[in-house]
């Protein structure tokens, strides 16, 4: 009887024991599935990070951003020789403005206008690349005798014989004399300058008044406030929002040429903006300006095998009698659309213009859309490095000449207020982005996304309805100059404007794609939340 009552006993005890591993069991796995998706998670976000960097950097054309950065122009004078020496060894500077380029210049300038004391640093190199700006944008400015060359219209072509006349201005900056002019306001206004290439940003205590930077050559510069000015390659020293999407790339193949009949294909008064016309494609020799509308050898409009095709456009400033300056450009991709095609395409079509002898070549690489910089860290930025770029364009240089002399005051004043480092960089991210100007850019990321997506026929049918809205608005929309309400009654007179199937792929766009959900986002402030909580770590790659 008693063994009988032990036998009762033992199984019971064992499914106690069981049913308590069954319980346990469960919840050790759901521990150890959170720590894995915490992991891939994060192995994830490190991941984007990471390609969002070789994006900027360059990527599989990071050869030829190199060459074209490293030319070199005689006639553009050295900043040693116009500027004062800095010597890091025995002064401490409010503002260190690292980078050399327009956006580093200007800053650097309006800052000493401010009565800060400034030290540049970077590569003394010149100004190499070719600007085309809005000649009201420029005049507003006070910047329009720095353009070397000036049209009264620009012109499109969004299919054969659909020429829309834009009604505005072109100007193409004089880049000689635009670094001349900044630089006779740096030195007029005291900046000094210090060859050199920044490798590391010290970390800053919550109180600390100084931040330490390390140059290549193992120099170290104390300063209240480091900005990054050197381009989009600076983002290796900053923190960004996790949300966004990723970064995508505008890039163009240009070449200034001899070229007999242009006058017979295009309106030399005029600058050529956008020719989406495929004559890179099908078009014999000489015979560009003389195809009729639905009669292009390729299939009537010329779109046979688009679908797939990542849409390109030339891009003219005659800048003289016989002499043009000719980009096949692909506003944006992802991946970026490789040099080699578009070298191809341009030069197809050169032949089917004419061309007797090319002058010089230039590679343009711009990093667009992708996520914002955090608030929340030791580093500011400007230009290009801060995002200042139109993701949807490509345009910066005007915004960054615009929004420099604020940006200056604004400095100037958080630095009166004796703040700690951080707590100066935090005033300065929130006067260069504020929650405004993050929801604009949201929008602007947006279309830049959309725009990635389309093929030839939907950009032609895209921009022929963007052209028809009121000035105001197409106007606005290049500048970065509409609020984040007016953005949305842009998006609505767009879509009302717009073909069905343009209006098809905006609410596709909206509702299934990531960039849609960001927008949002940011429109109702949720992004907004972990601006100032992020676990990124500092990055102190080589510039």
């Amino acid at each position: 009887m008693c063994s009988v009552l032990i036998y009762k006993r033992r199984p019971t005890k064992l499914a106690a024991e069981h049913s308590a591993r069954q319980t346990a069991c469960p919840r050790k796995a759901t521990r150890l599935q959170a720590v894995a998706d915490r992991l891939t998670a994060e192995a994830s976000l490190e991941a984007t990070i990471h390609t969002n960097q070789i994006i900027r950097d360059g990527d599989f054309e990071s050869s030829l951003v190199a060459e074209q950065a490293s030319k070199r122009d005689p006639e553009q004078p050295s900043l040693a020789s116009v500027l004062d020496a800095f010597n890091p060894a025995t002064t401490t500077v409010d503002v260190c403005v690292v980078g050399c380029g327009p956006a580093g210049l200007a800053l650097a300038a309006e800052l000493g206008a401010n009565g800060v004391s400034v030290a540049l640093i970077g590569h003394d190199v010149p100004f190499v690349n070719n600007y085309g700006v809005w000649k009201d944008e420029f005049k507003d400015l006070g910047l329009e005798g720095t353009l070397d060359r000036e049209w009264e219209d620009a012109m499109c072509y969004f299919g054969e014989g659909r020429e829309v006349r834009v009604g505005r201005g072109y100007g193409r900056v004089c880049r000689r004399r635009l670094r001349d002019l900044l630089l006779q306001r740096c030195k007029h206004n005291g900046v000094r300058f210090r060859a050199g290439e920044l490798t590391r940003i010290g970390e800053a205590d919550s109180g600390a008044e100084f931040v330490t930077l390390t140059l290549a050559d193992r120099t170290t510069v104390r300063t209240r406030l480091v900005t990054l000015a050197a381009g989009a390659a600076a983002g290796k020293f900053l923190q960004y929002e996790e949300t966004a999407p990723t970064v995508a790339a505008q890039t163009a193949y240009g070449i200034e040429v001899e070229v007999e009949g242009y006058e017979d294909a295009y309106d030399p008064s005029s600058m050529l903006f956008m020719d989406f016309r495929r004559h890179h494609s099908g078009t014999w020799q000489g015979a560009a300006h003389r195809l009729v509308p639905g009669e292009h050898p390729v299939a009537g409009e010329g779109l046979w095998g688009t679908q797939r095709e990542v849409p390109s456009f030339l891009y003219a400033m005659p800048v003289a009698p016989g002499r043009v300056f000719l980009e096949e450009t692909c506003l944006v991709a992802k991946p970026a659309l490789p040099f080699a095609t578009l070298k191809r395409r341009l030069l197809r079509r050169l032949h089917a213009m004419g061309v007797t002898r090319i002058i010089e070549e230039e590679w343009s690489y711009i990093p667009v859309g992708g996520p914002l910089p955090l608030g929340s860290q030791t580093a500011t930025a400007f230009g290009a490095a801060a995002n200042l770029v139109h993701p949807a364009t490509g345009y910066s240089i005007a915004r960054s000449m615009r929004e420099a002399p604020g940006l200056a005051r604004d400095v100037a004043a958080v630095l009166r207020r004796r703040l700690p480092v951080r707590a100066t960089a935090a005033a300065v991210w929130d006067s260069l982005w504020p929650a405004e100007k993050r929801r604009q850019a949201a929008f602007h990321v947006f279309g830049m996304e959309l725009l990635a997506k389309m093929d030839l026929s939907a950009t032609n049918a895209f921009f022929s309805t963007f052209f028809r809205l009121p000035d105001f608005y197409w106007r606005g929309f290049l500048a970065s100059s509409l609020t984040s309400a007016q953005l949305i009654a842009f998006a609505l007179l767009t879509f009302v404007l717009a073909p069905t199937r343009i209006q098809l792929a905006l609410m596709r766009h909206l509702i299934t794609d990531p960039a849609g959900s960001y927008l949002i986002r940011h429109y109702l402030g949720i992004a907004l939340l972990s601006l100032t909580n992020s676990d990124f770590l500092c990055n102190t790659s080589v510039l």
